[in-house]
């Protein structure tokens, strides 16, 4: 029976292993069963068919599935509870920090009895190693001073511009970074040939010879950032000489620190001493590195507030300080100052931040450290582009061949403005790609692992294409609104621009605008991923219930549209409307604007327009009507009239104007006291007003001349025969009694 049992079991555990392997290879998608697990099957049938294993089978399936004891439920912490374990993690790890930070700070003050060799003869290697760097500083020092001369003749203009000056800096860098591999060569070549017994350099000679090309490198990199020559040598920065040179010669002393100690001592320390001596040394150089930087930065920051603070003062004296109401400009100077004020702290903590890794976590140092000091680096350049451009985009010109701004003059203010976007823009995109760099580069955030997935890929493509649809509709409207502004500008030699064209090319334009906002706020939206079917219903909704409830509106454009297809009113036309007579300043699909006489304005809807009045259509006539006594001639008048109307022709300032003769239609009236004679002078449109004031002049000196009367109304008072003298003996007695006796008679 225990055998059978055991056979038994054996068979179970064979039959769950196989069932497991067939379910495996049934998910991964296997291959149909061949002849080998068909043979399988037929192994497990056959045990199967004994009573006796297969109820041992049953009672090991029974016991593995049977269902465990159910534990009893936990009851979850509050939040006091969850907030004392979090503060007890939290100072328990700070204290194993403190604790570890204060073991490698006392493994310094043992580094002397570390400190020795590994019972080798280091003479031989010392030497070489000392003259190998003796050889490669005097060979910086020469090839160096050749790559600063030619780099003081590539010193470019004070008025160069930002391409220039990066052109001539890169030429500079060039010549820098050719010294520097020179002087890597010779020194090379020395170790090899020279300070070498087999022909090849020692591993603390290669130590050495890469430490100095990594830090030539990077202190040629520096200079074109921060120059102590600014003043003679081509650099990017603006600063003044005197802060480029403390910035340079501080982050200089920090770099060589950091790479002739993690590059060079270090693991020639491991090689010569031992690795039990690496760990205070590396504490030792980070300490030491760390106080440089906290050094440095202090200097830094004041060298940088005095040059800013003079560049102020300077402005200040010369008047060419921003202006306070510029909003460009406030923002630029506001996020100058922030930065001014934010950087100090940040490079503090970043330092701190450093040290602490390289003293308590070193193997992360090179894969955390430098990679975030290489991101940081490339952060900052990105941030410091980034308020440079947003201090200069208001100034910011598009480029534009001399034959387009010659043919829409009022082309390039516009894309200018464009141009302005474009670069605030810009400077959004440069400020969040240097925080991305910053969270990616300390492992803070995985902005890369993110910016490669399909969503975050969706997201910048739908908004760079909505900005490229914004753009183009921007362009699109630019231009087409300087190509109509070029067409309307009638000062031009052989241009006259009619009224119709100038009134149909407007309402173009603002049709056109209206249009395009439109459409490019449509597509615009659908490339952020955004249904504008729904907004599209909507707006038709919408739309017929203004239609609805703005009846006047939509009269107004009704009637617009068709006084502008008949050619009613135009620009510049003078036209009576609505009781309103005046000058046509502009007219819109809903409006018209008319300024009066007496300089107002008035915006009449077309709505309220039932007759239109143009005074200045085709052609126009001043109505002379001249009122002469009935003591004159008639054809005295009429011949009076006539020379007033040659003396008129024959001036010149009106003689284009006047395209017909004068034309004499005789006496309309008999009036009170004159004989009215109406004459009709046929002008040019618009023109009657000006010559109509003229020719009255004109008739006036000639009916002086002719002394024909123009009679002017009076009245005659009729006194009592005997008045007078009457008058007279009164004022002769008592002159205060001057009241007249008056009979009166019916």
């Amino acid at each position: 029976m225990p055998i059978r049992a055991f056979l038994g079991a054996l068979a179970a555990l064979f039959l769950l292993s196989f069932a497991g392997t067939l379910t495996a290879q049934t998910t991964e998608g296997a291959s149909p069963p061949d002849g080998r697990v068909q043979e399988q099957i037929e192994q497990i049938v056959t045990i199967l068919e004994d009573d006796a294993v297969r109820a041992a089978l049953l009672d090991r399936l029974r016991e593995t599935g049977a269902p465990a004891e159910p534990e009893e439920p936990q009851p979850e912490p509050n939040v006091a509870q969850q907030l004392a374990a979090a503060m007890a993690t939290f100072f328990r790890d700070a204290a194993s920090e403190v604790g570890s930070i204060q073991r490698e700070m006392t493994r310094i003050l043992s580094l002397g009895t570390q400190l020795q060799p590994n019972g080798r003869d280091l003479g031989p290697q010392v030497l070489t190693v000392a003259l190998t760097i003796a050889t490669t500083i005097a060979a910086a020092l020469a090839f160096g001073s050749v790559a600063a001369g030619i780099a003081r003749r590539l010193a470019p203009a004070p008025d160069a511009g930002l391409v220039k000056r990066v052109q001539l800096t890169a030429l500079a860098i060039g010549a820098r970074l050719i010294a520097v591999a020179l002087a890597w060569a010779l020194g090379y070549g020395l170790a090899v040939f020279v300070f070498s017994q087999d022909n090849a350099p020692s591993q603390a000679q290669i130590l050495y010879l890469n430490a100095f090309l990594v830090f030539g490198v990077l202190r040629v990199a520096l200079r074109a950032l921060a120059n102590p020559d600014a003043d003679r040598e081509p650099v990017l920065s603006q600063l003044p000489a005197t802060a480029q040179a403390v910035i340079f010669r501080n982050v200089r002393l920090v770099m060589g620190i950091v790479v002739q100690g993690f590059l060079f001592l270090i693991p020639l320390t491991q090689l010569w001493i031992g690795f039990a001596a690496v760990r205070p040394v590396r504490t030792l150089i980070a300490t030491v590195a760390a106080i440089a930087a906290l050094v440095a930065i202090r200097k830094i920051a004041r060298a940088v507030d005095a040059a800013w603070n003079a560049e102020a003062a300077r402005d200040r004296a010369t008047g060419t300080a921003e202006d306070e109401d510029d909003t460009a400009a406030a923002m630029a100077s506001g996020a100058q100052s922030a930065w001014r004020r934010v950087w100090p702290p940040l490079a503090i903590g970043y330092v701190l931040y450093a040290w602490f890794l390289a003293v308590t976590r070193p193997n992360i140092v090179a894969d955390v450290v430098l990679t975030g000091t290489g991101y940081t680096v490339i952060a900052v350049l990105l941030f410091l582009a980034a308020l440079r451009l947003m201090k200069r985009a208001p100034d910011v010109r598009a480029p534009m061949p001399k034959a387009v701004r010659t043919g829409l003059p009022k082309l390039p203010p516009r894309a200018n403005q464009i141009a302005t976007v474009v670069a605030y823009v810009v400077v959004l995109a440069l400020v969040l790609t240097a925080v991305g760099l910053i969270l990616t580069g300390w492992d803070w955030v995985d902005v890369a692992g993110w910016m490669a997935s399909d969503a975050a890929q969706t997201v910048f493509w739908r908004i760079a294409s909505a900005a490229l649809v914004t753009l183009f509709a921007a362009l699109l409207w630019a231009v087409t609104a300087s190509w109509i502004d070029e067409r309307l500008m009638d000062e031009l030699t052989g241009r006259n621009v009619s009224a119709r064209s100038r009134t149909l090319l407007a309402l173009f334009r603002n049709a056109f605008t209206i249009v395009l906002v439109v459409l490019a706020t449509m597509i615009a939206l659908s490339q952020l991923g955004i249904n504008i079917a729904p907004l599209l219903a909507g707006a038709g909704v919408i739309g017929l219930a203004v239609g609805f409830g703005a009846q006047k509106l939509v009269q107004d454009i009704i009637t617009g549209t068709f006084i502008q297809l008949e050619n009613a009113i135009n620009e510049g036309d003078v036209v009576g409307v609505a009781g309103t007579t005046g000058g046509v300043e502009k007219v819109t699909i809903r409006s018209v604007r008319i300024r009066t006489l007496d300089g107002a304005v008035h915006i009449i809807p077309f709505s309220s327009v039932d007759t239109v009045t143009n005074l200045s259509r085709d052609f126009s006539f001043h109505v002379a009507e001249v009122g002469a006594a009935y003591k004159e001639k008639v054809s005295d008048v009429k011949e009076a009239m006539q020379e007033a109307f040659d003396r008129l022709k024959a001036e010149g300032e009106f003689t284009r104007d006047i395209i017909a003769p004068l034309e004499m239609h005789g006496v309309t009236a008999l009036g009170d006291s004159a004989v009215v004679v109406r004459a009709r002078i046929k002008t040019l449109p618009g023109k009657q007003w000006g010559l109509g004031r003229r020719y009255t002049e004109l008739v006036k000196e000639v009916f002086d001349e002719r002394g024909i009367e123009i009679p002017f109304p009076h009245r005659q008072l009729m006194l009592p025969e005997g008045f007078v003298e009457m008058m007279q003996d009164r004022l002769q007695g008592d002159p205060r009694d001057v009241t007249p006796q008056v009979e009166h008679k019916d």
